[in-house]
């Protein structure tokens, strides 16, 4: 999927009132790629200024994938749909046939397999175009060995000498995980630093071009799937930034948060809060839990697994959006005082308070 140069993002109802996460993802990140976006309702406009980006981008909206095929040739069309199920709307469903019928990929993070329709699938073999379903499973990982008991085997091997693994976690789901480890990359490799980041969820997969989806996965297999792609990722690169994903509170989630933070066994965590909520997403009823509750609960579980080292929360990545600059700043400080721990909003300050804690490693919050 990372040889895919020219790509359309069908967002087809996914812009107004308020784009996508994948749709804004996709713009932030990997612009440079983005040939055209897809919605009938904004066709004809800009597709920075629709999504709410400060500048322009000049990618244009087009109203559908034929108009996106004859005018700007992409090599894949990306869906940005996020439905909490796993149904793919009639109308996508005739997009992405458009799509398969003129030979172009379709890149999909749906719990819904493209791939195994027997009409989709069908119409790509018969064309030679490719679906890449980012949250099939990957079988592969599943053949772990067996030890003398019978049992599956997780192996937890130690990471490469002097590499560091960084792992974001959060108060809540879509709390800004994926965005600030991409921040933290960008500053790290411009710095000098070999660092890469690690993707645990379909968007970050689209971003970056590969990692594993692991909500996608058998959750018997979750943490042996993630505790090999992290072992792997420290023999190559001297610093790993894993996506976190959900959240340990999370009542929806926290299966896949607690499989990843074990299999992971980061060196130091950075959690990711949102000042916007008072409420859980999808369950406004269910509160946060305070910053200091949360450090606690994450360096806690992240203990049960790696007793030894006991990996602390090292700072604290803070979505400030709806506050002005001087709110901003001082809620920083508030958070601050609070945990004993550097705290930014990496999209409005960048990521230097979260340098000197990262590259170093292993540092604990207040007791």
């Amino acid at each position: 999927m990372d040889k895919l140069g020219r790509i359309a993002v069908l967002a087809d109802d996914e812009i107004v009132p308020e784009p996508s996460k994948t749709l804004v993802a996709i713009l932030r990140y990997r612009s440079d790629r983005v040939v055209a976006v897809i919605d009938r309702t904004t066709a004809g406009k800009e597709a920075a200024t629709v999504a709410g980006f400060p500048g322009e981008l000049g990618i244009p909206v087009v109203p559908d994938v034929r108009a996106a095929l004859d005018a700007h040739r992409p090599d894949a069309v990306l869906l940005a749909d996020e439905p909490v199920g796993a149904a793919l709307q009639s109308y996508w469903r005739d997009q992405v046939r458009v799509a398969l019928e003129a030979g172009v990929d379709v890149v999909s993070g749906l719990h819904f397999l493209i791939s195994d329709d027997p009409e989709l699938s069908a119409v790509a073999r018969r064309t030679g175009a490719k679906i890449h379903d980012l949250r099939k499973p990957p079988a592969e990982k599943y053949l772990t060995p067996f030890d003398a008991e019978g049992r599956p085997v997780l192996h937890f091997r130690d990471h490469r000498p002097g590499s560091r693994t960084v792992l974001a976690v959060g108060t809540d789901c879509s709390s800004g995980k994926m965005t600030t480890m991409l921040e933290l990359e960008r500053a790290l490799r411009e710095g000098g630093t070999d660092a890469s980041f690690l993707a645990t969820g379909q968007v970050g997969m689209m971003i970056s071009g590969g990692g594993v989806a692991v909500d996608g996965l058998i959750s018997d297999f979750l943490n042996s799937t993630v505790e090999d792609v992290v072992f792997h990722a420290t023999q190559e690169h001297d610093v790993v930034l894993v996506e976190g994903q959900g959240a340990l509170n999370h009542p929806r989630y926290s299966a896949v948060t607690l499989g990843l933070l074990h299999g992971t066994r980061p060196d130091a965590m950075v959690l990711c809060h949102d000042l916007r909520r008072t409420g859980l997403g999808l369950l406004p009823g269910v509160a946060l839990p305070s910053m200091r509750r949360a450090i606690e609960i994450n360096e806690q579980a992240a203990r049960w697994a790696d007793p030894e080292r006991a990996p602390r929360v090292a700072g604290l990545s803070v979505v400030t959006a709806g506050l002005d600059d001087g709110e901003a700043r001082a809620a920083l400080r508030r958070l601050t005082d609070e945990t004993g721990l550097p705290a930014t909003d990496v999209l409005r300050y960048g990521v230097d308070a979260l340098l000197p804690v990262v590259l170093p490693g292993l540092v604990g919050s207040v007791s």
